[in-house]
């Protein structure tokens, strides 16, 4: 009954707090809850033993309280099987806990633009690391063109040679622009990030904005 009120109330939008007071004596209206809350469990003022009172079929719990309780075990069960998860295992290096801060990295990019961040996130890219490991045809190495490591995400977006200058002109203002984790995990700077991999031009099927298609 009491758990019925309270809902009632809240929703009402009324804020409810439930207090247990310690000492019954001297308040209004506190005696006689004591004497039933007693009462109920078998004790008479006759000092003789009585009936207890029923106990209730049904086990109520506030809405919140249940709300509360669910997402608190969700996200732990979450957090457990990211954790042990055998696949994603690079996007797991961005992020270690899985949290919904990540959509805010997509916030004003277009598909393209989000579809290539999770690429790079991923790493599942069309550069020649990538296909290399999967065997596609005419991929005889992984190596970059520039000679000086695999063509990965990390060597095209902190080392490679053949693109230093756009590299100082699109990401030699940002915090950490040695960190690939510092910089795939702000919003900021993984925006400047895809407008570098997109003037690199090393993916064939990816236009900038500025270059119309053709009909």
């Amino acid at each position: 009954m009491l758990a019925d009120k309270t809902q009632a109330l809240q929703e009402q939008g009324l804020n409810v707090e439930l207090r247990w007071v310690p000492a019954h004596t001297g308040i209004r209206g506190n005696e006689a809850a004591d004497v039933a809350a007693k009462e109920a469990a078998g004790w008479r003022k006759d000092g003789q033993a009585g009936s207890k009172a029923d106990r209730s079929r049904t086990l109520y719990k506030l809405r919140s309280t249940l709300k509360t309780w669910t997402h608190k075990e969700v996200t732990k069960k979450w957090h457990a099987e990211w954790k042990a998860e055998e696949r994603g295992r690079a996007s797991f290096r961005y992020t270690p806990k899985p949290t919904k801060k990540v959509l805010q990295l997509h916030e004003g990019l277009s598909k393209r633009q989000s579809a290539l961040l999770v690429q790079m996130r991923t790493e599942k890219i069309g550069i020649q690391d990538f296909l290399f490991n999967r065997r596609v045809p005419d991929i005889t190495n992984a190596n970059c063109p520039c000679q000086e490591g695999r063509q990965t995400v990390s060597h095209i977006l902190l080392r490679c040679r053949k693109f230093r200058q756009l590299r100082r002109q699109e990401l030699g203002a940002i915090p950490g622009r040695h960190n690939l984790r510092a910089i795939l995990n702000e919003r900021k700077a993984a925006a400047k990030a895809i407008r570098f991999i997109e003037q690199t031009e090393i993916l064939g099927q990816i236009r900038t904005e500025s270059q119309p298609r053709q009909s």
